[in-house]
């Protein structure tokens, strides 16, 4: 396990933030969970990364600064200090923010954030009203899921997109975590409603952000990767998307 460094001081730690250079380690368990979005920012970042797991979870688990996963640790090879950030629109907005994937001017930064955390809602709502229902209700909760609170995501971002020329991109002309977070997002939600929302005919300035992440070359990489794909099959194995 990772040790991040105490007693450092927070000019320290922004001087170590700054930097390109470091080492990542990201932290999760060993599927696709609410990561996809997060580990292809480190795959198309250029960054020396890895991705770890628990080992034992239980015991693991009072080590991280809330008790829970993803925690990201970014040591500086000069110094060999370590920092440690958790929390995943945390972490997201931070590699966001140095890699330059956060808009060119802060009112871009907080409608890139808008839209970021638009997707992730709809993901989470789907854990929360689905994932973890009671097996009695799944179906209820999906019916729910599917006809209150997807249809209104799915609205609500083509109107947004159709108002920006359907470029490709959320904010401006340039790629975002707010089209990562959604090219990421679409095959789960596809998986789960099939075409009945989402489609090249239906939806094209969704479809036109999906598409343009999927050319990216870094990206293409990651996804064929035996790492991704054995991300991907453990993710549908547990949850079934």
């Amino acid at each position: 396990m990772v040790t991040p460094s105490k007693d450092i001081s927070t000019e320290t730690m922004s001087q170590i933030a700054k930097s390109k250079d470091n080492k990542y380690e990201l932290l999760y368990f060993p599927f696709h969970g609410v990561l996809p979005a997060l580990r292809a920012m480190l795959a198309i970042s250029g960054a020396d990364y890895t991705f770890t797991h628990p080992v034992d979870w239980t015991k693991e688990k009072s080590t991280t600064p809330f008790g829970s996963l993803p925690v990201l640790y970014e040591t500086d090879p000069t110094s060999g200090h370590t920092l440690e950030l958790a929390e995943l629109s945390a972490i997201e907005s931070y590699l966001g923010d140095k890699y330059g994937w956060m808009g060119d001017n802060l009112w871009e930064r907080a409608q890139i954030q808008m839209y970021h955390s638009s997707t992730q809602a709809v993901f989470d709502k789907w854990v929360t009203t689905v994932v973890r229902a009671p097996k009695e209700n799944k179906e209820q909760m999906t019916e729910i899921y599917l006809e209150k609170i997807l249809p209104e995501w799915v609205e609500t971002h083509e109107r947004g997109l159709q108002g920006k020329r359907c470029n490709g991109h959320y904010v401006g002309d340039k790629f975002s975590i707010a089209d990562l977070k959604t090219a990421t997002t679409i095959d789960n939600l596809i998986s789960i409603s099939g075409e009945r929302f989402l489609s090249r005919e239906k939806t094209p300035a969704i479809f036109a952000v999906y598409d343009a992440v999927e050319k990216m070359p870094k990206y293409a990489v990651w996804k064929a990767s035996s790492e991704w794909k054995a991300y991907d099959e453990l993710n549908k194995k547990l949850f079934g998307f």
